[in-house]
């Protein structure tokens, strides 16, 4: 799926399938795969947070953590995938460390959601965590490739704001940081959003015999 291209109806489309998957399934909390939230569960959660920072006046960030670049691990049932994707969710709830207040939920394997009940700059400090994280490990090691790119969007949500028009917002973000150049390590800041963009290490150029 190409979130980065939805548009606001095809986002409601996509929370009201999960919501209705999620009640059919087995554990209507968390994803088989990752470990994570679903995204039926981070809705209702959000809902409840957002009530309870309003009350206190606290901000609140809601961002988008998208995967490119690893082709051969997105099939759900194949087994190396689901290996994959079970670390990668490990590693996303190690560097956000899960028992803090901030949510991190899976749309799919390769797209994230994370909530951080406080302003940008904090948001943008656990996003870094993050990306530290991601950079430092080696994912050939799990079956995948080190030349993974990540796009991360962030927004700062507006007091009683719907999640649809949030994540829609968000995704702009990423559509916007997947044209960007093809920098190691970037990060831009734009009327209340911040993209960050990791991008694979450039190659090095082959030796040739002297």
């Amino acid at each position: 799926m190409n979130f980065s291209v939805l548009s606001q109806e095809e986002i409601e489309a996509l929370l009201k399938d999960t919501r209705e998957s999620a009640s059919k399934s087995p554990n209507p909390v968390r994803d088989d795969v990752t470990g994570l939230y679903n995204l039926g569960f981070f809705a209702e959660e959000f809902r409840r947070a957002q009530a309870r920072l309003n009350r206190q006046k606290f901000p609140c960030t809601i961002g988008i953590i998208r995967v490119d670049g690893i082709p051969s691990l997105t099939g759900k049932k194949d087994i190396n995938a689901r290996i994959f994707w079970a670390k990668f969710g490990k590693l996303l709830r190690t560097a956000t460390r899960e028992k803090s207040e901030d949510l991190l939920a899976v749309i799919e394997p390769g797209l994230f959601v994370i909530l951080v009940p406080n302003d940008l700059p904090h948001a943008i400090l656990v996003m870094e965590r993050i990306l530290y994280s991601v950079e430092s490990t080696p994912f050939s090691d799990w079956g995948g490739v080190d030349g993974a790119d990540f796009h991360v969007s962030l927004t700062e949500v507006n007091p009683n704001e719907d999640l649809d028009p949030i994540l829609f917002r968000v995704s702009k973000g990423i559509q916007y940081v997947s044209l960007a150049k093809n920098s190691r390590w970037q990060w831009e800041h734009s009327s209340g959003q911040v993209f960050f963009r990791l991008s694979p290490p450039p190659e090095k150029p082959e030796e040739t015999a002297g």
